[in-house]
C-alpha cells in the first residue's frame, strides 16, 4: 500500500471532502508505483487523512475517495452508485437524467447518463477507467439496462494517460432513443451526438425558458447553438415560432426529427450556420421576443479567459440589435472559469452608450442532477443570466 505525505495547511481541503491532491501539494510518497494504485494518505506529521487511488501519470496525482480507513472495492463504489440513483428517484418521476456526474457524486471521472433502459457512460480519468468492467458490472446490477455505451471521446482537461474509446460495452443500444422531459420528446443518438448524447444540465434553463414565452406571449424566438434544438422546442411548445441555428448538419437533422415527433415542425426553423456569421448576414432589427446564446466552452483553462470574454462581448453585440424592446435575451456559459460577474460584465460593456438597458430576470444554473458541492467550487459550471432588454 503505497502512503502519501501531503504538505502542512492542505489538510483542511481533504478533511472537507476536496477529492483532488495535486503533485506539488505531496511532500513525500513511501513505497513506489509505475501505475494507478491505491493510496493512504497522512498529513505532514502523519495524522491520518483519507484514502484514495494515486497516479502517477496525472498533475491531479491524488483521487481521494473517503476520508475513512476502508475497502476501496466493489462494496465501495456500489454503495455510492446506489446513493446516486436513490438521488435521482426522488428528483424525477421518469428514467432520463445524468445518474452519475463525477465529483458530485463522490466519484470523480464517472459520468454517466441515463436514457431509459440505456446507459451512456465516460471514463474521464485512468484510474476510473481501470475499473470499467468492475463499473459496468455493478451498473448491470443497479439498473438492470438493455445496453451500456462508452462516450470516452473527449478533449482531456488535465494532464492524464488515458485511452479514448467509445464503444458497446454491453447488450444493445439502437440508432436512436426517445426521451421526455416536460412533456417534450427528444431522440437521442448515444452513439455518435455530442458528449453523451443530450445535455440534461439545461433541464431547468429549458423550462424557464418555457415558461418565460408563455406568460410573456413571446411570439418570435431564437436559438444560437441549438445543438438539437432543445431552447427552441420549448419556444414552439410555448406558442412561439423559433428559429434554431447550428454548424452540425447532424444535430440539426436530430432537431427537425425533435420538431415533427412532437408535432412542432410548424413552428421552427433550423439554420446551419456558423452563429457568428449568421448574426451578421441578418438584416433584420428588433425582430425577436426571446433570444437564447448558448455557446460550447470557450474556456478551458484560466488562461483563456480573457479570449472567452472577448467572445461573449461579440455574441452580445451582435445580438442584442436582433431583441425587441421588451424582449428577453438569456446567456448561458458551460465554463468554470466565466462567472456571473463576466456574463453580467459582457452585456453591461455592450450596452455602453447605447441607450439600451438589460434588467434581471433570473439566473439558472446546472439541473440537480449535476449536483454541485460547495467544497468542490468547480463542480459548478453551468449558469443562465436572463433578463428583460429595454430600448430608448
Amino acid at each position: 500500500m503505497l502512503i502519501a505525505r501531503i504538505r502542512k495547511g492542505k489538510e483542511g481541503k481533504i478533511r472537507n471532502s476536496y477529492p483532488w491532491i495535486f503533485k506539488d501539494e505531496i511532500i513525500a510518497l513511501e513505497g513506489s508505483s509505475d501505475d494507478v494504485c491505491e493510496v493512504n494518505i497522512f498529513s505532514s506529521n502523519y495524522e491520518f487523512l483519507g484514502k484514495g487511488f494515486f497516479n502517477p501519470n496525472s498533475t491531479r496525482a491524488i483521487m481521494v475517495l473517503t476520508n475513512q480507513d476502508e475497502e476501496l472495492g466493489e462494496m465501495f463504489f456500489g454503495r455510492l452508485l446506489q446513493k446516486a440513483l436513490q438521488k435521482r428517484e426522488r428528483l424525477f418521476n421518469k428514467p432520463y437524467y445524468r445518474l452519475v456526474h463525477g465529483e458530485g457524486d463522490r466519484l470523480p471521472g464517472l459520468v454517466v447518463d441515463r436514457y431509459g433502459e440505456v446507459l451512456a457512460v465516460q471514463f474521464r480519468n485512468s484510474i476510473m477507467q481501470k475499473r470499467r468492467e468492475m463499473i459496468v458490472g455493478l451498473l448491470r446490477n443497479l439498473v438492470n439496462p438493455k445496453g451500456i455505451y462508452e462516450r470516452s471521446d473527449f478533449e482531456m482537461g488535465v494532464e492524464d494517460k488515458i485511452e479514448r474509446h467509445t464503444g458497446l460495452l454491453f447488450g444493445e443500444v439502437p440508432g436512436s432513443v426517445e426521451i421526455e422531459e416536460e412533456g417534450i420528446k427528444y431522440l437521442v443518438d448515444v452513439k455518435n451526438s455530442q458528449k453523451t448524447g443530450f445535455f440534461f444540465d439545461q433541464r431547468d434553463s429549458r423550462a424557464f425558458c418555457r415558461r418565460i414565452t408563455a406568460e410573456l406571449s413571446l411570439e418570435k424566438g431564437l436559438d444560437l447553438f441549438s445543438f438539437t434544438g432543445g431552447f427552441g422546442l420549448n419556444m414552439a411548445y410555448s406558442g412561439a415560432k423559433a428559429i434554431c441555428v447550428d454548424k452540425s448538419g447532424d444535430d440539426l437533422d436530430r432537431g427537425r426529427m425533435n420538431a415533427v415527433v412532437n408535432r412542432l415542425d410548424k413552428r421552427l426553423q433550423l439554420v446551419q450556420s456558423d452563429v457568428l456569421d449568421f448574426l451578421d448576414g441578418f438584416e433584420m432589427k428588433d425582430y425577436f421576443d426571446i433570444v437564447i446564446v448558448d455557446p460550447p466552452s470557450f474556456v478551458k483553462h484560466k488562461r483563456e479567459l480573457p479570449h472567452g470574454i472577448s467572445l461573449f462581448r461579440r455574441l452580445v453585440e451582435s445580438t442584442l440589435p436582433l431583441v425587441k424592446d421588451g424582449g428577453v435575451l438569456g446567456l448561458c456559459t458551460c465554463a468554470y472559469n466565466i462567472g456571473i460577474e463576466h456574463l453580467v460584465e459582457s452585456i453591461r460593456r455592450s450596452t455602453e452608450s447605447t441607450g439600451i438597458t438589460f434588467s434581471h430576470l433570473a439566473i439558472t444554473l446546472q439541473s440537480p442532477d449535476h449536483p454541485w458541492l460547495v467544497e468542490v467550487p468547480e463542480s459548478l459550471y453551468l449558469k443562465c443570466l436572463w433578463g428583460l432588454v429595454a430600448k430608448e
